[in-house]
């Protein structure tokens, strides 16, 4: 039996617009994506099948809910002057919600990737 050869490229990181950080990899012709705040849903208990449904989002939480600050702080990527701060990617600082109540909440009714 003949079979084809697999093409396998390395993966790489790399952020989006919005200061999201993502892996990309390419197998057979086809792009895989995955983003490390989802990642880091899963390490902090996340059901995978919830993190990478159609009907959810991993969110960003604000920084004064698990960071115990005092003032309240918007969730990141936060735009200071011309830079844009990154989200923190930890199992902590984010959590799984639905896809509308996210999108409502943080992106005004849009996308963020």
């Amino acid at each position: 039996m003949i079979t084809r050869s697999r093409r396998c490229e390395v993966p790489s990181v790399t952020l989006t617009g919005h200061g999201y950080a993502y892996t990309r990899s390419r197998f057979d012709g086809e792009d895989k994506t995955v983003y490390l705040h989802q990642l880091c849903a899963i390490a902090g208990g996340a059901d995978p099948y919830d993190v990478f449904a159609e009907m959810t989002d991993v969110h960003h939480r604000p920084l004064h809910e698990w960071l115990d600050l005092d003032e309240e702080v918007p969730p990141a990527p936060v735009e200071v002057g011309d830079e844009l701060i990154p989200a923190i990617d930890t199992p902590e600082s984010v959590e799984v919600q639905p896809r509308w109540e996210h999108r409502e909440r943080n992106l005004g009714g849009v996308g963020d990737d």
